[in-house]
């Protein structure tokens, strides 16, 4: 399973997470369906300062996206985020 854990250790299922390479965003796409809650935490730093992706015993931690740029509801439903650098 992908997961994703905030800096304050709040966990949430991902589908993808990835640095595009257009603008340097930081993207990632979850089934969580509740959107005000995933704004609250998305545009709080403390919870964006450092980011890290969970698959298995894989991690992988991005740093410093703590500019909150846009959560958009895809067709499918599921919700993607976007963060950026200051």
């Amino acid at each position: 399973m992908l997961k994703l854990i905030t800096a304050q250790n709040t966990s949430l299922p991902i589908e993808w997470i990835g640095i595009s390479d257009f603008d340097g965003s930081l993207r990632f796409e979850t089934a969580v369906q509740d959107m005000p809650t995933l704004f609250a935490i998305f545009n709080d730093p403390e919870h964006t300062r450092s980011l890290t992706r969970v698959f298995d015993e894989d991690r992988r931690t991005f740093e410093g996206f703590t500019v909150f740029k846009g959560i958009e509801r895809m067709a499918t439903g599921n919700i993607v985020i976007r963060l950026m650098h200051e």
